[in-house]
């Protein structure tokens, strides 16, 4: 009869460790964000560029759900700034602003998070003498990791903004497109 006993307690044992395991990772998978901050970059573009109220709604609506997600204060305060603007049209100063945060707070999540680092800041210096060096240094950087890179794309939209020195209508777009393709 001892021995029924012993086995009926180590069954015991070992279901209680096993609920305990199934508890820990359903609490870990429901307080993990869900949220990727790749996602949210694309989307900012996609925001940038929408055309239509309904598109810019449903992309202000999920932009605003995968920041509350992510869970960062610098990311959600830098979103609760642009929302000032997006009731017309904000400016793609703040658009990467967003991405720039994002980028910094998620360095570690985001593909090519220090590429796109120092694009922003090329995009943000270039031209003005007071940031020449962080300029210099930005773009130097820039150009070293994208041609290190076998992001074929990236190269693409790189050489199209080098070769527009700055000064082509286009110059934004391409920045985004770079952004795109870095973070994809």
């Amino acid at each position: 009869m001892t021995v029924s006993r012993g086995v009926g307690t180590v069954i015991a044992a070992i279901a209680g460790i096993l609920l305990i395991v199934v508890t820990v990772v359903i609490l870990v998978a429901v307080l993990t964000p869900n949220s990727d901050p790749s996602s949210l970059i694309s989307k900012a573009i996609e925001l940038r560029n929408s055309k239509t109220p309904i598109e810019r709604a449903n992309l202000i609506t999920s932009i605003d759900d995968e920041v509350a997600s992510l869970g960062n204060s610098d990311v959600s305060e830098q979103w609760d700034r642009m929302l000032s603007c997006l009731s017309e049209v904000c400016p793609d100063e703040a658009f990467l602003d967003l991405i720039l945060v994002t980028t910094a707070a998620f360095e570690t999540e985001i593909p090519n998070s220090a590429t796109i680092i120092n694009a922003i800041a090329t995009v943000k210096y270039w031209g003005n003498s007071e940031n020449m060096l962080d300029f210099s240094r930005a773009m130097s950087n820039a150009d070293k990791q994208i041609e290190e890179s076998d992001n074929r794309a990236a190269k693409k939209v790189w050489d199209q903004i080098l070769e527009c020195e700055n000064t082509c209508e286009d110059k934004n777009n391409l920045y985004f497109a770079l952004i795109r393709a870095l973070t994809q």
